[in-house]
């Protein structure tokens, strides 16, 4: 997949079925949108698939407040899942205050048909851009048509009667509700994190943990202890993973994220590591002792064994 950084690099091709969006997850609505729009492709006989997304999240530009960010997956790991749906090019615009006050006519026919050349576009149900997200689909219905431009709304996806969207999936994880934020999202909900220093108490206990640092803007599930799959160096170990901030131990309460993987020998300081969330298993604990503590620990590791969520390690 060819990827475009900036407004000002991007080519014009006529033949060209576009879609814009945040795309926050890549999750089985956006799926749905992607699959509509490689079929127009072909339909209309047209050469290239654009998506267009923006950088950063309008949210991290347009908070109030300091109010914290919490994605679903960064630039990168967007980027990474869109290239496996297919998408010939994805457009990345460098989302600005000054460029959030453009106007959707301005948008859409300064950028995406005489910049971009798009025939057909494909939206989302609830899609809307431009100041004040005035874009909506019905204003674009009745537009484009008189400009040579087809716009197709893709209805939404429905699982267990439950509309999916990506502020949906987001409160799920923050309520340790994994199965259904995996299920919504079509696999496993991960992150990479870049392992760092702790206080080594797993070591002293006989079971050293990889200390995570992520982005910040990055989601965390909610505080507990997850059955996941850690992969390093392209190497699949399943693993316990513990969110929150270790009351047994610590003393500052600030949160962390450790994963402890099965079977891995060898040292992780400094190396990517990428988390897969699999299943919860327990709420955080406070334990009377660090014995009591590391039979705990034990049984954690016993459970991530025995589950069958995947065939990875």
């Amino acid at each position: 997949m060819k990827v475009t950084w900036g407004l000002e690099n991007a080519t014009f091709n006529p033949k060209t079925a576009t879609t814009l969006g945040s795309y926050d997850g890549i999750h089985l609505g956006h799926k749905q949108i992607l699959s509509r729009l490689r079929d127009r492709k072909k339909e209309l006989n047209l050469e290239r698939t654009l998506l267009i997304t923006f950088h950063p999240h309008p949210q991290e530009v347009l908070r109030k407040n300091n109010t914290s960010v919490e994605l679903l997956t960064t630039i990168d790991e967007r980027l990474e899942l869109i290239e496996k749906e297919g998408i010939d090019e994805t457009l990345v615009i460098k989302f600005t205050r000054e460029f959030s006050q453009t106007s959707y006519l301005d948008f859409f026919n300064d950028t995406i048909i005489k910049a971009l050349g798009t025939k057909a576009m494909v939206v989302g149900f609830n899609h809307a851009f431009g100041r004040n997200r005035e874009g909506d689909a019905d204003r674009l219905k009745t537009l484009a048509p008189e400009l040579g431009v087809t716009i197709e709304e893709v209805q939404p996806v429905s699982i267990d009667g439950i509309s999916l969207s990506s502020s949906k999936i987001r409160l799920a994880l923050k309520a340790g509700d994994i199965a259904n934020a995996n299920k919504w999202l079509g696999r496993p909900y991960s992150f990479t994190g870049n392992v760092v220093h702790g206080d080594a108490l797993g070591r002293t206990l006989g079971y050293p943990t990889a200390n995570l640092e992520l982005d910040p803007s990055k989601l965390v599930p909610a505080d507990g202890v997850y059955a996941a799959t850690a992969t390093v160096n392209g190497r699949h170990y399943r693993s316990a993973l513990s969110i929150g901030n270790k009351p047994t131990t610590h003393t500052d309460g600030d949160r962390v994220i450790e994963a402890l993987l099965i079977d891995f020998e060898g040292e992780l300081y400094g190396k990517n590591i990428t988390v897969e969330c699999l299943q919860y298993l327990r709420p955080q604990e406070k334990f009377a002792s660090l014995e009591e503590l590391k039979l705990a620990i034990a049984r954690d590791l016993e459970a991530v064994r025995l589950s069958k969520l995947s065939n990875k390690g």
